[in-house]
């Protein structure tokens, strides 16, 4: 009864409160959301900005013989043309002036003369809409019918039968959204890496922890920590979770997209939260007591091992494009790997009700009894100082012997 007492929360309060702030600058922080900010404000006006500093070129056109049934050329649209005379384009073949970086006759035939004074890229756009624009000017002027013209003018149309049905059938919008959701949840578990590692094995060579369990138990210091981190991990996730988004908007945006292929329902939303934000306490979980068996991270071998909880996200990568197959659905399933495979699941298909209630049941009964090792960890840890427990020892403090 003793960890359920109002005291025992009040000092878990306090503990991952305080853990939480040692890891959280304001100044950083601002700093973060201000660049965040920034980068949401270039992406959006970047169409703007571009037109903006584009370059602009200047040039001469001349129509031989008049033009050709008051056609006229519509250049693209950095190139600004003004109409030439006759004595300007024949003194101009021989050198451009100063002003001009292109001179454009137009033949009778049909046909053109460009002279420019270096090749540069938006030249081919400029051979392009020359192209076709006489391209289609010379099919206007052949004696055809209508109904002919009408034939060279349309294109056929096109009809695609899908046999897969409309909820069935998986694109690369949904595809993109469950691999946007695996680089979400690698940021969380690298950041969880990192600032547990530092913090405990800090603490353990600073004989920290000796003095701090006298007033709570390893448990309790446990639980704090993981929650405290938690709240870090949580935090990038947002973070790179908000960028993600921004830039998938501008990109939908600027690509004439309907959607930017992060339309979730709320319930799936939700239901994916609640999986990411489990996964992420047992991967904190996991680290905090591993990282209790570890002297000195600088000269242990074991540091590596932590970069176990990783494989479980890369192997989702390899299988998120078949997200109904079998190896999809039992790591959805598996405790160890239903945090990121889940997720991407039910983002991109029909899950049963009966699949992603059993993987959560799994799943809170996993973080339970890892939450439990840690705390055994980290006790039988902290005996530790010059030296690190033997793969025996840290068997007996996870099987509770």
């Amino acid at each position: 009864m003793k960890q359920t007492s109002p005291g025992y929360f009040k000092q878990l309060k306090a503990i991952s409160w305080w853990e939480f702030k040692r890891f959280f600058k304001w100044k950083q922080e601002l700093l973060s959301i201000v660049i965040l900010v920034a980068i949401f404000v270039v992406s959006t006006g970047w169409g703007a900005i571009a037109q903006l500093l584009s370059d602009e070129y200047h040039g001469a056109i001349f129509y031989e013989e008049g033009k050709p049934q008051s056609w006229e050329f519509e250049a693209p649209k950095d190139l600004n043309l003004r109409s030439a005379g006759t004595m300007e384009v024949e003194k101009w073949k021989a050198q451009l002036p100063e002003e001009l970086d292109t001179l454009i006759v137009i033949t009778p035939e049909l046909t053109a003369k460009v002279w420019v004074k270096k090749s540069q890229t938006w030249q081919q756009e400029l051979r392009s809409e020359l192209q076709d624009q006489l391209q289609d000017l010379r099919i206007q002027q052949l004696p055809l019918a209508p109904e002919e013209k009408a034939v060279i003018d349309e294109k056929p149309d096109i009809a695609f039968s899908i046999e897969e049905s409309e909820e069935a059938s998986i694109d690369d919008a949904t595809d993109s959204s469950a691999s946007m959701l695996l680089v979400v949840i690698m940021v969380g578990v690298f950041t969880g890496f990192g600032l547990m590692m530092m913090s405990i094995t800090a603490e353990k060579q600073q004989r920290v922890t000796e003095q701090l369990l006298t007033i709570v138990t390893p448990t309790q210091w446990m639980d704090g920590k993981i929650i405290g981190i938690t709240l870090h991990s949580l935090k990038s996730m947002l973070f790179i979770g908000l960028m993600i988004l921004g830039v998938s908007l501008v990109v939908a945006a600027l690509s004439d997209k309907s959607s930017s292929g992060l339309d979730w329902g709320v319930g799936t939303g939700l239901l994916s939260l609640i999986f990411v934000l489990l996964g992420t306490v047992l991967i904190n979980a996991l680290l905090a007591g591993f990282s209790a068996t570890i002297d000195d991270p600088n000269h242990s071998s074991r540091s590596t091992v932590m970069l176990v909880p990783m494989l479980p996200i890369f192997l989702s990568f390899s299988v998120v494009s078949a997200p109904d197959s079998t190896l999809a659905t039992v790591m959805s399933i598996l405790p160890i790997s239903s945090f990121a495979m889940m997720p991407a699941r039910l983002l991109q298909t029909d899950v049963a009700v009966w699949e992603w209630l059993l993987s959560l049941v799994l799943l809170a009964a996993f973080v339970y009894w890892m939450r439990n090792v840690a705390g055994r960890l980290f006790a039988m840890g902290i005996q530790y100082y010059g030296k690190e427990p033997g793969w025996k020892e840290i068997w007996r403090a996870v099987s509770g012997k």
